[in-house]
């Protein structure tokens, strides 16, 4: 049986055959050159495109002199005793190349957006599936490729980061209705650190903490989307205002069960309910 390969391009590039990692020696053009074909799987990639990616500034000629290089690299890296995994991730024609994995490839990307697309759920009123949300955030494990600063790797970062905040976006609108604070409290707080001027994420904390009767932390949270939307010369939506008098008053109510489910146990408040509000944590709430 083939050995599993896990490609991972959250936080740090990470190709493992088994136990062992591969690309450990292999240039950041050959590694380049590896994640742009993973990101543009849905088709082939000619060699020109791909010289011109790692070699932009040199001639044609030595612009494929590069290519051949990094491309011999790559296959080089991607080569144990025993076990040849190039063949297994990627396919060359005359002219092209493309990532073609077979069945025991995983890519947390890929993941990230199998798992989220319970989240659409929402758009049609129907209950959404937790367990494989909270799966997601579990495989963000930070941003795309992080320290890479070429022009594709930002778009992509950007893509997947705003499908990322949208999984976020739909555990903690599952928290509120079902009363789980702490989980609640914990993804909010994950999308700040994402975006800490992001206002919907300030005002969900702002009815979390409300629903335990905690309206000083609520009031706090509300100055902290001031201060933060203040930097960014922005202030404060009309939401965002009505919900503040609203606590400030003390006519908020609890969250109910707007869909008719059954809660799910989530088991004893995690300490990001009580750490959330000073540095950014994981939830440690997991949805089974």
């Amino acid at each position: 049986m083939k050995p599993r390969i896990r490609i991972r391009l959250f936080d740090r590039l990470s190709v493992l055959c088994g136990d062992r990692e591969l690309l450990v020696h292999s240039s950041a053009n050959a590694k380049e050159i590896l994640c742009y074909l993973i990101v543009n799987r849905r088709g082939s990639v000619t060699r020109d495109a791909l010289a011109a990616l790692i070699a932009p500034s040199l001639p044609h000629a030595k612009s494929k002199k590069a290519l051949r290089h990094a491309l011999w690299q790559l296959r080089v890296g991607l080569s144990l005793t025993r076990c040849e995994c190039s063949p297994r991730l990627l396919s060359f024609g005359p002219g092209w190349a493309q990532f073609t994995p077979d069945e025991q490839v995983s890519v947390d990307t890929d993941d990230l957006e199998r798992l989220s697309s319970s989240a659409k759920n929402l758009e049609d009123n129907t209950p959404i599936h937790p367990s494989a949300l909270s799966k997601a955030v579990e495989t963000y494990r930070g941003d795309f490729l992080q320290g890479w600063e070429q022009h594709w790797c930002e778009l992509e970062r950007q893509r997947l980061r705003q499908i990322y905040l949208e999984v976020l976006d739909a555990l903690v609108g599952y928290c509120e209705s079902h009363n789980h604070v702490g989980a609640g409290v914990g993804y909010a707080t994950n999308a700040l650190g994402i975006d800490p001027a992001r206002e919907g994420s300030h005002r969900s904390l702002m009815r979390l903490y409300a629903l335990t009767g905690d309206r000083t932390s609520a009031l706090n949270q509300y100055r902290g989307c001031v201060e933060a939307l203040r930097e960014l010369g922005l202030c404060p939506d009309a939401d965002t205002n009505a919900l503040e008098q609203q606590i400030r008053a003390g006519r908020t109510s609890d969250s109910t069960d707007q869909m008719g489910q059954p809660t799910e146990s989530l088991g004893p408040e995690p300490r990001i309910a009580r750490r959330a509000r000073s540095r950014l944590r994981q939830p440690r709430e997991t949805f089974e």
